[in-house]
């Protein structure tokens, strides 16, 4: 029997897409539940799992924070990405970082059983979109990438924060840092967007549908 750990912060989601595997999975399959990034790696600490199906959005923790510090701590154990997010701004970002894959929370049920199925048999899940993008990602040097491309995972999380209307004490609150920490990824991504204001900021991902 093979052993998943879901890491969602949504109890009725999390029990929806139980009931819905254990009904379409052709293997037995034991599920074992996480709220929050931080009991998410306690538990794989202390559990052994076979699948960890992480949402990328979680109260305490960006998910590609907790992706990496899962990878890093235990670099065998895959890791499928679930996101409300388009594949377009993710899931290059998420594959880089160590994921085994990456699903829609949109998508039909079918399509994150066979992406489990896939991962749990010792491969990558790439749905041909992702193809394309991984494809272009490979061909772009940096000069002809987007610019937000260059930021790194901490400044494209604050920069979305951002343009969510959170101010820099608010973000440096939530992401427990100081607020000049936060000034200085502020100051990154301005020269990285060769922007001058945070309203040019928050313009800026709007208009390249940029979101966490």
């Amino acid at each position: 029997m093979k052993k998943i750990l879901l890491v969602d912060d949504h109890p009725i989601l999390r029990q929806g897409i139980i009931k819905i595997l254990q009904e379409i999975m052709e293997m037995p399959v034991l599920f074992e539940e996480a709220s929050d990034g931080i009991q998410a790696i306690k538990m794989t600490e202390t559990g052994e799992y076979d699948l960890v199906l992480l949402d990328i959005s979680l109260p305490d923790q960006n998910g590609l924070s907790v992706l990496k510090q899962i990878h890093q701590r235990h670099p065998k154990l895959p890791v499928i990405i679930l996101s409300s997010h388009s594949e377009e701004h993710y899931s290059v970002r998420t594959l880089r970082a160590g994921a085994s894959g990456y699903v829609s929370k949109g998508c039909d049920a079918v399509v994150l059983k066979v992406a489990i199925e896939k991962v749990l048999s010792g491969k990558k899940y790439v749905s041909p979109a992702q193809a394309d993008l991984l494809a272009e990602a490979i061909c772009d040097n940096r000069d002809s990438a987007s610019p937000h491309e260059t930021l790194s995972d901490r400044e494209y999380q604050i920069a979305c924060l951002m343009t969510a209307g959170k101010t820099l004490t608010e973000i440096a609150r939530e992401l427990s840092l100081s607020v000049k920490t936060i000034s200085t990824y502020r100051s990154r991504i301005l020269e990285k967007l060769n922007l001058r204001t945070t309203a040019e900021i928050i313009s800026y991902c709007i208009q390249n549908n940029l979101s966490m």
